[in-house]
């Protein structure tokens, strides 16, 4: 979440200069950076975004239905379909669901994590950096050890600042955006980082460092405290957090792919919007690729394994856009919240580990996704050069 803090920070700070972009860290890099590292960041989010709402909304059919295949894929076709839906009615209709959703995921959770806090068991922390914990080609209690768990834990950290960029993408739509975006970038770090620190504390206070017996811990967590309870708030905690993302994806998705069209990098179709203000090719685009994957188990399988190094790529440049932007007098004198360059430096460093995450992943997991995800992004870089190259032609 600190993660988080600093990538919703930059982002108030990119889009109070610039409130008549949308996209998230497409417009910045694109502004900052140029047409093809611009490109190759609205792949990253593409590929994070636009397909979040088949792959949360599946997770939570696993967890409904672990054996049952194909309740899993009804109940991820209807959601996903229910959220095209809403979101055709405009980002009021879609933002209502969403403030509902995170209402729903919030309360519960904060709610179990207080009443956890009289059986903590302060016995059951320990260093994160015990020998026990061995990884490949590092001694885990050697400072090189300590960083890669850094790395590692990192990896399983991501989703956790998943929605905190999201406020970005709609800039556009939003009232007084001067105002509301640092505000929303502010409130979409604490309010996580609350719930989540309370119930990560208590659970492991709780359930010790190995985090109980089971696959699903934050449920044994939750009835070992409230019993029946506790089981019903947690169940419609993880049900409206996990459903959140098939609401961020088609919003973040179908901005991300209407600011490339008003930029001119894809085709203008995807600037087109209907009565509600809201880009519906992009819409509709969105929810095509999500269906695809649901429907066709080697596109969902691709998509995944690419989402390694296009998301963190996407970090990375949107960390070397803001260097440009804040040293550039003129972008940052129009800025509504000036960010402090301790903020700039930070997400810097945040942008040079994200790299090391791709390294850190194919160093644990394997190198096939990194290697997929690289030549994903040489493959958009020459997508992206194709138009130039025949205006070039053309010319001559």
């Amino acid at each position: 979440m600190i993660f988080g803090g600093f990538l919703a920070m930059t982002l108030a700070y990119d889009f109070t200069i610039w409130p008549d972009k949308a996209g998230s860290e497409y417009a910045p890099v694109r502004i900052a950076l140029g047409k093809y590292l611009g490109g190759l960041t609205a792949w990253g989010l593409y590929v994070s975004w636009g397909t979040a709402a088949t792959i949360g909304t599946l997770i939570t059919g696993w967890y409904i239905w672990p054996t049952n295949t194909t309740y899993q894929t009804i109940f991820t076709g209807v959601t996903v379909t229910v959220f095209f839906i809403i979101n055709y009615f405009g980002i009021k209709f879609a933002g209502l669901a969403e403030v509902i959703m995170t209402l729903l995921r919030i309360v519960p959770t904060i709610f179990v994590g207080l009443v956890a806090i009289p059986y903590v068991n302060l016995s059951n922390f320990h260093p994160f950096w015990v020998a026990s914990s061995e990884i490949p080609g590092a001694s885990a209690n050697s400072l090189y050890g300590m960083f890669m768990l850094f790395l590692a834990a990192s990896l399983y950290s991501t989703w956790s600042t998943y929605a905190t960029d999201i406020f970005a993408s709609i800039v556009p739509e939003i009232k007084d955006p001067e105002k509301n975006v640092p505000r929303a970038g502010l409130a979409s770090t604490l309010i996580p980082l609350l719930f989540v620190s309370l119930i990560t504390i208590t659970g492991i206070g709780v359930l010790g460092s190995d985090l109980g017996t089971g696959e699903a811990p934050l449920f044994e967590y939750s009835r070992i405290v409230l019993g029946g309870v506790g089981l019903a708030l947690m169940w419609t905690a993880l049900i409206s957090g996990t459903l959140t993302n098939a609401n961020v994806a088609m919003i973040g998705g179908s901005r991300v792919l209407y600011q490339m069209a008003v930029e001119g990098d894809i085709p203008k179709i995807f600037a087109k919007t209907n009565k509600y203000g809201v880009p519906i090719i992009g819409l509709i685009f969105t929810y095509i690729i999500n269906i695809a994957m649901l429907l066709y188990t080697p596109i969902y399988a691709i998509l995944v394994a690419m989402f390694q190094v296009p998301y963190m790529l996407t970090i990375f440049l949107l960390s070397v856009a803001n260097l440009k932007i804040r040293a550039t007098k003129e972008w940052h004198e129009k800025a509504a919240w000036k960010a402090p360059w301790w903020l700039i430096i930070g997400f810097f460093i945040i942008g040079v580990l994200s790299l090391m995450y791709c390294w850190a992943y194919g160093i644990l997991f394997g190198w096939h996704d990194i290697i997929l995800g690289a030549a994903s992004e040489v493959v958009m870089l020459v997508l992206l050069a194709i138009p130039d190259i025949m205006k070039r032609r053309e010319k001559k």
